[in-house]
């Protein structure tokens, strides 16, 4: 990422990705677009059609054996699929090294096997596309999820590909929420199995990516990020907040203040804004930083 333009680099991400998931919400797409997203972010030789061939092969060979079987019923389709998946191709969740960034660059899962659920969602669904079996994307809280709407009125299968493609019910889906937040007794709603939009899947991979650059201090593909996200949605509260964050580490004291100003006024209930109110009254004294150095010295 050394040496490139951030505007080049937005200017791409735009002409790929944003201006599609923003004019025609398409989940079809989801695998191109994230494959763009991995080429853009850190594989600029990446072939996306060439990887969309591979998923769309898999796809075709599940086609194949649904046919060649008679299988019609959703949840035989969805075992097939998983068979296909996780027994035959040996994909699996990386639980191992789980907020590694490589979990989230869809070229990487294909090769390596292995990701996280937003990743393998992604695939699941592309594959299930190519076998002739639909699928949207559910941007369920702190785990991606995959779901099949069923034709006519009778309701719809989520699916968890990150766990072996397990169908999950209601009971399922309140025990993840409660594992994923802990004594927190949040109600377990039909909003939170929604279909995403594609910008929605889009930002969510983004913000991953975000959190391990910044865990690895990789600061530059942190802000190439973070401007990709601003650029799907100028207005989003934290990627606002995120800008000021990055201007202060670069020394661009005004640039700061303006987007922390900014993030209170799209966000003013935000849970951090005492501390950004801080902030921004340290950077007006000019006194920002200055504690730090001279604990230092």
């Amino acid at each position: 990422m050394a040496g490139l333009n951030i505007d080049s680099v937005v200017r791409d991400w735009q002409d790929c990705v944003v201006k599609h998931v923003v004019s025609r919400d398409d989940p079809t797409r989801l695998a191109e677009h994230a494959l763009n997203l991995a080429r853009i972010l850190a594989y600029p030789d990446l072939d996306v059609n060439a990887a969309l061939a591979s998923i769309d092969g898999m796809g075709a060979k599940i086609a194949h054996t649904l046919k060649s079987k008679g299988i019609s019923r959703p949840t035989l389709i969805i075992e097939q699929i998983n068979e296909y998946l996780f027994n035959d191709q040996k994909f699996k969740p990386n639980t191992d090294d789980y907020y590694n960034p490589l979990n989230s660059y869809l070229n990487v899962v294909l090769e390596r096997k292995t990701g996280i659920p937003i990743t393998l969602s992604i695939l699941y669904m592309r594959v299930a596309q190519g076998a002739g079996f639909p699928m949207l994307p559910v941007n369920f809280p702190a785990h991606f999820l995959a779901k099949h709407v069923m034709e006519g009125d009778n309701g719809e299968i989520i699916v968890d590909p990150f766990n072996g493609g397990r169908i999950m019910d209601d009971y399922a889906l309140k025990a993840l929420l409660e594992r994923s937040f802990p004594h927190q007794n949040i109600a377990m709603t039909h909003a939170f199995v929604e279909r995403a939009t594609s910008a929605q899947v889009m930002t969510r991979m983004l913000n991953n990516l975000k959190s391990s650059y910044y865990e690895a201090q990789d600061m530059e593909r942190y802000e190439v990020a973070n401007e990709m996200v601003l650029a799907i949605d100028q207005y989003n509260p934290e990627a606002i907040r995120d800008k000021g964050v990055v201007l202060l580490k670069k020394g661009s004291t005004e640039g700061a203040l303006d987007a922390l100003n900014a993030y209170l006024e799209v966000n003013p209930e935000a849970e951090d804004a005492d501390d950004v109110l801080d902030v921004i009254r340290q950077i007006r004294e000019g006194t920002y930083g200055k504690k730090k150095e001279k604990e230092e010295n």
